[in-house]
């Protein structure tokens, strides 16, 4: 995938780093980049997190840090009235005139493949929530303080491969890659062949599958799979809908193929999962 770059006009704001919150009914695909770092909390919805090559569910309060220039979007797996997004949009250079926050430069490199916080504390959770109620001078201190409890934070996950930034950075940005992505998350649910892939992309097929994996990192098959089965999971672990109109409604045309893809990729079988979950 290749992002968008997005630019952020802190300075413009008259502000030292941007924080908003994000209230919507869908998360729609936004495969996009910016030098500053990013820290999200979900507070709710569900979906599936696009981290460089790293792709994964998520749910509520699910915690990330996503290091500069690192492309990334959250894409919504159903439509609700309640998904709700707290982004914080900061520069590293913020800190540097404070000695005290050298340790936060250690986080900071880390976080150029992105961190996954699998257990962050109620109390991170509750001040992140209260931010927006607080004046601007609290406002950046409980900043400082949210930064400091994450390198405090053990519980984490490292989500892009280790060489997808060096990867991306030799094969460039286009647009193309973004739409052909987000084209292929609008239709998860249908047929999606390399035929009409390459159809939508003007390039015959095998031109396709190779230029798709120079600039994703994935072949379209396993894409397009892996994606499928992160939403597969959601609906496992969030519904009680049967295992065979999960897989079907989910874009897999066959049992045998969704058993097997599933069973390759989680090391359990669908049922398997869902009672380990609950």
């Amino acid at each position: 995938m290749q992002p968008e770059l997005e630019h952020i006009a802190i300075e413009a704001s008259q502000q030292s780093f941007h924080f908003f919150k994000r209230s919507d009914t869908v998360f729609l695909p936004y495969w996009h980049y910016h030098p500053e770092l990013e820290l999200t909390l979900i507070k709710k919805g569900d979906g599936t997190r696009f981290v460089g090559d790293s792709i994964a569910s998520f749910s509520d309060y699910d915690l990330v840090l996503v290091g500069k220039n690192l492309p990334h979007h959250w894409v919504s797996a159903s439509k609700t009235e309640n998904q709700e997004a707290y982004i914080f949009q900061f520069r590293s250079s913020l800190f540097k005139s404070f000695t005290e926050c050298d340790a936060f430069y250690t986080l900071f490199e880390k976080a150029k493949r992105g961190l996954h916080f699998f257990n962050p504390s109620e109390t991170l959770i509750e001040q992140i929530i209260a931010f927006e109620n607080l004046s601007s001078i609290s406002k950046l201190s409980a900043l400082i303080e949210i930064i400091e409890q994450l390198t405090l934070d053990n519980d984490f996950n490292t989500l892009a491969s280790e060489n997808y930034l060096e990867r991306l950075q030799l094969v460039g940005s286009q647009d193309k890659i973004a739409k052909t992505t987000n084209y292929i998350l609008e239709h998860l649910d249908e047929q999606l062949s390399v035929k009409r892939m390459a159809e939508f992309t003007h390039m015959v097929p095998q031109s396709f599958c190779r230029w798709f994996k120079k600039h994703s990192g994935h072949s379209f098959v396993s894409f397009l799979n892996q994606t499928r089965i992160e939403r597969v999971c959601l609906l496992l672990t969030t519904t009680n809908t049967p295992i065979q109109d999960i897989a079907f409604s989910c874009g897999f045309e066959s049992l045998s193929h969704f058993n097997r893809t599933f069973k390759n990729m989680k090391n359990y079988s669908p049922s398997e999962f869902r009672k380990s979950q609950k």
